[in-house]
């Protein structure tokens, strides 16, 4: 998969991001991300040139060498940004990693890789995502099947006070203090648990029964042979 050369010229010449930093926001390494920018002939002197027009004045008939000379890249950059229009599909396949719109989340990869032993090539193919970025979100928030406890953030912002007040005082479930937290519902029951806070019976819960005392069975005595003579 292919990395959005719009998306790279956006982070680089508009927003002054560090091109040592381009890699590991699309979830790959350093020189991953040098090497894309240098396929694509991004700098942050630029020049920023849309997919779009790129694209339409490659159609329109000029050649890759043409369109390099006159847009101030080299034909090879040129070649490859157009390879990469032919190839992307509509929808965003890099994301920022750690932002909303990012498919794999901490909680969702500490519930399925560490939790249900999903592999990472079924969360990728879950996702829509490709291993490589399963690999290195999994490398960046330290997880590994060894490691299913909660994460020190949950820990941090749900602590036994915290957890307190909103599972007992204000009643809220699991679910809705994981989307406060931002953390997952299992996350939030693995706390319950470890600082041992008395679960709420939920009020579509049976009452429960009183057990009653089982008669006692005993067996019946035979009688004396010698005592019936």
């Amino acid at each position: 998969m292919r990395p959005d050369p719009d998306l790279l010229q956006r982070w680089v010449i508009e927003d002054g991001v560090p091109p040592a930093k381009v890699g590991p926001l699309i979830g790959l390494s350093r020189a991953a991300g040098y090497a894309w920018l240098r396929r694509y002939g991004i700098t942050a002197a630029g020049p920023m040139l849309e997919q779009s027009r790129l694209v339409a004045q490659w159609r329109a008939g000029l050649v890759a060498a043409q369109l390099a000379a006159e847009l101030g890249l080299h034909p090879d950059a040129v070649r490859e940004r157009l390879v990469t229009a032919s190839v992307l599909p509509p929808t965003r396949s890099y994301f920022l990693v750690g932002s909303p719109a990012d498919p794999l989340p901490e909680h969702l990869l500490r519930d399925w890789y560490v939790r249900e032993g999903f592999s990472v090539a079924q969360v990728a193919e879950l996702t829509g995502t490709t291993a490589r970025q399963v690999r290195y979100r999994l490398a960046r928030y330290h997880l590994s099947p060894g490691r299913p406890g909660p994460a020190s953030r949950a820990r941090r912002s749900l602590t036994k006070a915290a957890l307190t007040e909103l599972y007992l005082a204000q009643g809220l479930t699991c679910s809705q203090i994981a989307e406060r937290a931002q953390v997952s519902a299992g996350t939030v029951n693995e706390l319950l648990v470890e600082y041992r806070i008395i679960r709420l019976p939920k009020a579509s819960d049976p009452p429960r029964r009183k057990s009653t005392p089982r008669p006692e069975w005993r067996v019946p005595r035979r009688p004396d042979p010698a005592a019936t003579r």
